[in-house]
């Protein structure tokens, strides 16, 4: 059973290492052919914008808003995206 455990331990990690440095080479790849990436997804996206309107007075407000409007910028500028946009979606950003 441990050497089960340390076995399926170890898979689970190299699993892990591996997506997530493929995830990060294809990141890399988007960012030298667009120079820009979308660093939301369209959820995240609606959620910090959810955000932003409900903390009208947060200190981090400003720091938020720029995030935001770069996050915006990126999938109507870009052809090729990280993260899943529809045609509806990208239509649907809106600036602050």
């Amino acid at each position: 059973m441990m050497i089960f455990s340390i076995l399926a331990f170890f898979g689970v990690s190299l699993w892990t290492l591996v997506y997530t440095l493929f995830q990060e080479e294809r990141k890399l790849d988007l960012l030298r052919s667009e120079e820009a990436i979308d660093t939301h997804a369209p959820a995240a996206l609606r959620d910090l914008r959810a955000w932003i309107e409900a903390h009208p007075n947060d200190p981090d407000l400003d720091e938020a808003q720029r995030t935001y409007r770069e996050c915006v910028e990126a999938p109507q500028t870009t052809d090729r995206h990280f993260y899943d946009w529809t045609a509806e979606d990208i239509e649907r950003l809106e600036s602050l």
